[in-house]
């Protein structure tokens, strides 16, 4: 599901980075993203009423390398997904890593946010 309808996005607002990985659904198919809330004990669902559209979000960085990570490592996305996933988790640790000043952080954050995937990119799966 996340190799079609998932993302990772590693964001800068107001000199702050978050980190989301997100399921996004038609709200036809809203039960599905609630199963996987229920499934994993951990996120949120939310619907854009405007658009018909639902989603399930995680952005706590502990929740995300407790229950995110374990799942994508075990079971590697097929997808050019798994580039961005790879960012997603450097970021991760980017964040997480206290022997860097936080110019240090946005500098290397920076940077990764700005690496694309090849055209001819395949997944390691």
């Amino acid at each position: 599901m996340t190799d079609g309808d998932g993302s990772f996005s590693i964001l800068r607002q107001n000199d702050k980075w978050t980190l989301t990985f997100k399921i996004s659904q038609n709200t036809y198919n809203l039960r599905v993203l609630y199963y996987i809330k229920k499934q994993l004990g951990v996120g949120s669902v939310y619907v854009e009423s405007n658009r018909d559209l639902g989603h399930f979000r995680i952005r706590d960085r502990k929740v995300l390398a407790n229950t995110i990570f374990p799942i994508f490592d075990q079971y590697p996305l097929l997808t050019t997904k798994y580039f961005n996933y790879d960012k997603f988790k450097q970021a991760y640790f980017i964040l997480e890593a206290s022997n860097l000043t936080k110019m240090e952080k946005n500098h290397l954050l920076e940077n990764l946010v700005l690496t694309k995937s090849t055209e001819s990119y395949i997944s390691p799966a």
